[in-house]
């Protein structure tokens, strides 16, 4: 007995021609997404990952206007996270501070009688010592605590902002009091 002979007891002949075409159309998918496989991967590790990282890392270019004291910044950090929330500085010629909201917004504010409030993110400020809480209120109802404190020495400032994401956008009212509860400046918000 040959190996042919065995063969052909094993696997019996068949008179059909075989379908190569069919062979090699079911073969190229699995060849094409190996492919786009390793394109996205060569794409998200060259492309995305710098680009993502710049993001991330870099410091945005945001810096204390010039005429802030850089010697005399005060830090606020967000409790949970430990990332910084606020900077600000006395500003040098001793009429107010600067700030800076990384990487949002930053700027320099002289000495006023005003209680100011800006929005998004939830942040302003007063130079009247009295304002010691504050509460966000939404258009739901619901009120959120701001976060109030007060810096004394060459910033001599109050500052009140939003504590942490849960504080919505969209605000009916925000309401600075003083250590007996009575309010001592109300903003009001129409939509």
């Amino acid at each position: 007995m040959t190996e042919f002979t065995a063969l052909e007891e094993l696997v019996p002949a068949r008179d059909e021609e075989p379908d190569w075409e069919d062979v090699l159309r079911r073969a190229r998918p699995a060849r094409r997404i190996r492919l786009v496989v390793a394109v996205l991967v060569a794409v998200a590790v060259f492309g995305v990952a710098p680009a993502l990282a710049v993001v991330l890392f870099r410091d945005h270019g945001l810096g204390f206007p010039p005429a802030a004291d850089k010697s005399n910044i005060v830090v606020i950090l967000a409790p949970q996270t430990g990332r910084i929330l606020l900077e600000v500085a006395p500003r040098k010629d001793g009429n107010g501070f600067c700030f800076r909201i990384k990487p949002l917004r930053a700027g320099c504010v002289p000495r006023s009688k005003e209680t100011v409030l800006m929005r998004p993110p939830l942040f302003g400020w007063s130079f009247d010592p009295r304002i010691v809480s504050g509460t966000a209120t939404a258009p739901s109802g619901k009120t959120f605590p701001l976060f109030v404190r007060h810096f004394g020495g060459r910033i001599d400032a109050t500052i009140y902002m939003a504590r942490g994401r849960l504080v919505p956008r969209l605000l009916k009212s925000v309401v600075l009091r003083d250590a007996s509860g009575n309010v001592v400046s109300r903003f009001a918000f129409k939509h």
